[in-house]
Order: C-alpha cells, then structure tokens, then sequence
C-alpha cells in the first residue's frame, strides 16, 4: 500500500481524535455502546476504561480502513493507530466525564 495513503488515514485518524464532540455523536458512544454504563462505575478502574474505548475505537477504524481501501489493515498499520487512539484516551475520558 502506497505510504502516501497510510500517513493520509494517520492523519483522518488524529483529527477525528481531536473533534471530540462529533467523535462521540458520530459513534454514539453514549447510545449504542453504553459507554458511560460500562465504563464509568466505581468498580472499573482506568485500565478497563482504555480497553474498552481502545477495543471500540480499534473496531471502527480498521473499518474505515477496509472501506476506504479495501483491504485489511496490517499489523504495523495498526499498531501505529493504537498508539494514536491510546494517546487521546484521557482526553476521551474528561470529555466523557462532563
């Protein structure tokens, strides 16, 4: 796959992270996920909230991968876009918690 391409959706990647407010509505975290039921109760701790935001996120993206090249993303690729989406997960967070 052409670097061009892949630095391209690094960057998809980032921005969306930083539009926070239509991250969450474009996701519905709220809604369909539960997010805030699953994710914020007394018992779970921060680990447990980067998993579950990071599995979604993870989720999404290799999506929007595959339907914007049609094709899988490679493990590189990927690992690349975890350390992205672990890199917003306390911003996530404060946005979720107000």
């Amino acid at each position: 796959m052409d670097s061009n391409k892949i630095n391209n959706f690094m960057d998809d990647v980032r921005s969306d992270l930083k539009n926070l407010d239509e991250l969450i509505n474009y996701y519905d975290f709220l809604g369909n996920h539960s997010i805030r039921t699953i994710v914020f109760n007394p018992e779970n701790d921060q680990s447990f909230f980067e998993g579950a935001v990071v599995a979604i996120l993870d989720q999404r993206y290799r999506e929007f991968f595959r339907s914007k090249f049609n094709v899988e993303m490679d493990e590189i690729v990927r690992l690349d876009m975890l350390e992205i989406i672990k890199a917003n997960v306390p911003n996530i967070r404060k946005k979720l918690d107000d």
